[in-house]
């Protein structure tokens, strides 16, 4: 390579969108394509719409995939009585890094865990897509359902 010649550098600027996999139960699955400006927040209305869920309880995302660790949490904002989280409604989907796996968690009573992966990026879209469905979801209040 001739002395002082650049190598081009992929434009990380250019907006995707990104396509995750949430995973609720062995072969019970949703693929979400959601665009560039989407947060954590937003990720959390469409795995709750995709699956048939009431937005009617707290959330929170563990993108060091253990459920409940301190380590890399994020909350929903109404968790927040002591302002000390990090909310999902300030965190832009720009943090998740290709292929990383990660923990969602609704209705901390009723514990719902949910497995989730980026995929791929794409190019960018302008709405939340449903790409893809596997399995029929449980019903949100079903007793008898772990």
């Amino acid at each position: 390579m001739p002395e002082g010649k650049i190598l081009p550098f992929p434009n990380r600027m250019t907006p995707v969108s990104r396509v995750i996999s949430v995973r609720l139960t062995t072969g019970c699955y949703r693929h979400l394509r959601l665009p560039s400006s989407a947060t954590l927040e937003d990720l959390s209305d469409a795995i709750l719409w995709a699956f048939g869920f009431a937005n009617d309880h707290a959330h929170a995302f563990f993108l060091d995939n253990l459920a409940w660790s301190d380590k890399n949490s994020y909350f929903d904002i109404r968790m927040d009585v002591d302002e000390r989280l990090r909310h999902t409604c300030d965190c832009k989907l720009d943090i998740l890094l290709p292929k990383q796996r990660f923990k969602y968690v609704f209705d901390f009573g009723e514990n719902w865990v949910f497995s989730c992966q980026l995929l791929r990026e794409e190019e960018d879209c302008d709405d939340i897509e449903l790409v893809r469905v596997c399995g029929e979801a449980p019903p949100q209040y079903d007793p008898s359902f772990p």
